[in-house]
């Protein structure tokens, strides 16, 4: 009988320190997780802890909800409250990442005369993800299959023209004839286009990556559209392979600790850290020309960046809708090379139109998947 007290006295210990260390936990992960939400809001180039706190939202987004879960199935009502107040107050950012539109809008005959559709792909300049030869170019059929009126390509060509990308040369033809109007901007920025259309200007936004904007003449109204490719993270092979055998538990058996993480901080959160400071003033100079253009605006393309990073929220401004965020239903990745897993393609608009669908391709040629957006002139 004493042996089963201590044996009952020593469980009740060890529960109680599991659940004392269980809440320090939940309180530091509801600061983390706030603070992560909200990171893009601090600007980049003040300061760049937040940005790189702000990419592990979806993470800590998970983690937290395992932690209400957890506490509620203990009936710990009192540290289940802290992760719940947590989830409240992030519920704008919350929705940003994860939206639950939950019904799909069917078009009417009425809405398909006034709709269109925008496809945003960067192409990884047409070459295939695989490695393979394919008989057909997998990217250019799948452009040709989507048969959108618009066409906005990051990474579209190599070459001095468009009718010098590398693919099969029937493939070519049946693309250039599907979009009678075409051009190649600066830095293999690529507009196909049903609809006729002037490059507006070709904004040098700083530091090799680009922004093209165009005015394209549809039947009901012209539509000034901003083709983008921000600036990237820029990392090496070196810093790729490091990357994946952090992110491989199998992998760190092979790395002394300490090692690894200097590697780490020198290279990944160092070049993270520059590339969100330059993205910060890119995003800037955008807004500056999105403030000067008409009512009707798309700013699509590949922003490398998260939802509710820095660069996003100073982007998309208080006019500009997200068509992802109107229409989607739950959350997407468009990048998926390295283990790098986030969403950081957009397609933003304003004007006298509206998104009323919006899909995320699955075609695999390209490190990138692809964003289809319908809209419907209102």
């Amino acid at each position: 009988m004493t042996k089963q007290k201590n044996g009952m006295k020593c469980f009740k210990g060890i529960w109680n320190l599991a659940k004392v260390c269980g809440m320090v936990f939940t309180v530091l992960l509801a600061v983390a997780y706030v603070a992560s939400a909200y990171g893009g809001m601090a600007n980049p180039e003040e300061t760049t802890r937040y940005a790189i706190l702000n990419l592990g939202y979806p993470i800590l987004f998970i983690v937290s909800w395992m932690m209400f879960v957890v506490w509620i199935v203990c009936r710990q009502w009192i540290i289940a409250t802290v992760t719940a107040i947590s989830l409240v107050v992030t519920i704008e950012p919350m929705l940003t990442y994860f939206p639950v539109n939950v019904f799909t809008h069917k078009l009417s005959p009425q809405e398909q005369e006034r709709s269109f559709k925008l496809l945003t792909f960067n192409v990884m300049n047409f070459d295939d993800f695989d490695g393979l030869v394919h008989e057909h170019n997998r990217t250019v059929q799948y452009i040709l299959d989507v048969d959108a009126d618009v066409v906005c390509l990051q990474e579209g060509a190599q070459q001095e023209r468009m009718t010098d990308i590398k693919v099969i040369k029937n493939d070519l033809s049946e693309l250039l004839k599907r979009y009678p109007y075409y051009t190649r901007g600066i830095d293999d920025m690529v507009l196909l286009s049903k609809y006729p259309f002037d490059n507006s200007e070709d904004c040098v936004v700083e530091n090799r990556k680009k922004v093209v904007a165009y005015e394209v003449y549809m039947p009901w109204d012209t539509v000034k559209i901003f083709n983008c490719h921000l600036h990237s993270i820029g990392l090496t092979m070196d810093d790729k392979e490091i990357y994946r055998q952090i992110t491989n538990i199998k992998g760190l058996d092979d790395l002394q600790p300490m090692e690894t993480m200097r590697e780490v901080r020198s290279n990944l959160f160092s070049k993270l850290s520059l590339a969100f400071s330059i993205r910060g003033e890119q995003a800037r100079q955008l807004r500056d020309l999105i403030d000067k253009s008409g009512k009707n605006v798309i700013v699509c393309g590949d922003f490398n960046d998260t939802p509710g990073s820095y660069c996003y929220r100073t982007v998309r401004g208080n006019d500009l809708r997200d068509a992802y965020l109107d229409c989607a239903f739950g959350p997407a990745i468009t990048y998926h090379d390295n283990r790098f897993y986030f969403k950081i393609d957009h397609v933003l608009y304003r004007g006298g139109f509206k998104a009323v669908d919006i899909e995320r391709g699955k075609i695999d040629s390209s490190d990138h998947y692809p964003l289809i957006a319908t809209f419907v002139w209102e």
